[in-house]
């Protein structure tokens, strides 16, 4: 099967009030093959249908092979790689949505990751939904938005049933996530417009600060205050993106304490000014 990728440029009503694709399709790398990507404004589905190779998230390789369902956060470092005997191939979507940072935390908790291991080929929900979704993204109809938005609920509470049923972990044959940083993520996550100092998040950990900064990067890949700016960039995005507020407004609201912290901050994770990548979401 030849790859293929179709790429979907929401609405205005899909990017402020439902999930919505992005970009969606099939890949099969040849041989040994690895890509890298510090950062990435929304989130991946992706299925192995064929090979072996592997994922990393922040600092963690998983080994991955046909039947296994992976889904992330893409804000936070990843990567891929196959083997060079059997490389892999896997359908994807990427996707986001207007309340996921809101919805995620409701059904994966403080996981910024889910491995589903050894789904029943062509007989399992997710590779369904999956190719429906992939399927239905060369429409532009924007009727099909809706019918998009809901298949893709049911897709992630699909992951989450199986999660539950199958007892994946997010950190499967790595350890479990340690609580003192799955709770300080949490904090951060609920609390990221008002926190003002690491400091602040290392006591909700019980540690001390630079052991704190040290073992958040080496369990996310970046470091508390890189996370904290995370957060607050796809806030303002999401108000750039779905509201008439001005750029310095949407700085304010989005927890910065100057126009010059919010553009250094916004230029350094998307590439782009707030303006234009506001003017980037035009679609006429």
């Amino acid at each position: 099967m030849e790859t293929f990728q179709h790429v979907s440029t929401p609405g205005e009503f899909a990017r402020s009030r439902l999930l919505y694709g992005l970009i969606g399709g099939f890949d099969a790398p040849k041989g040994a093959f690895l890509y890298t990507r510090d950062y990435y404004p929304a989130y991946e589905i992706m299925l192995v249908t064929k090979g072996k190779g592997a994922f990393k998230h922040a600092n963690r390789w998983i080994d991955i092979v046909e039947g296994d369902c992976v889904l992330h956060d893409m804000r936070l470092p990843h990567a891929y790689r196959t083997e060079n005997e059997d490389p892999f191939e896997m359908d994807y979507l990427v996707f986001d949505g207007a309340d996921m940072e809101h919805y995620w935390p409701k059904l994966f908790g403080g996981a910024s990751f889910v491995v589903l291991q050894s789904l029943p080929p062509r007989t399992n929900p997710v590779q369904r939904l999956l190719a429906e979704l992939i399927g239905a993204m060369a429409d532009e109809d924007a009727a099909c938005e809706l019918t998009q938005s809901v298949r893709l609920y049911e897709l992630l509470l699909e992951v989450c049933r199986l999660k539950q049923e199958l007892g994946a972990s997010p950190q499967a044959g790595h350890g479990a996530e340690p609580e003192a940083l799955k709770r300080a993520k949490a904090h951060i996550d609920a609390h990221y417009l008002e926190v003002e100092d690491v400091a602040e998040v290392a006591s909700v950990a019980a540690l001390s600060l630079y052991h704190f900064i040290r073992q958040f990067k080496k369990q996310y890949g970046v470091t508390p205050k890189e996370y904290v700016l995370l957060k607050r960039v796809h806030h303002a995005k999401r108000l750039l993106a779905n509201t008439s507020l001005s750029v310095g407004e949407t700085g304010q609201q989005s927890g910065f304490a100057s126009y010059n912290a919010f553009l250094h901050a916004f230029l350094r994770i998307e590439k782009a000014s707030p303006r234009d990548f506001r003017k980037s979401l035009r679609r006429f």
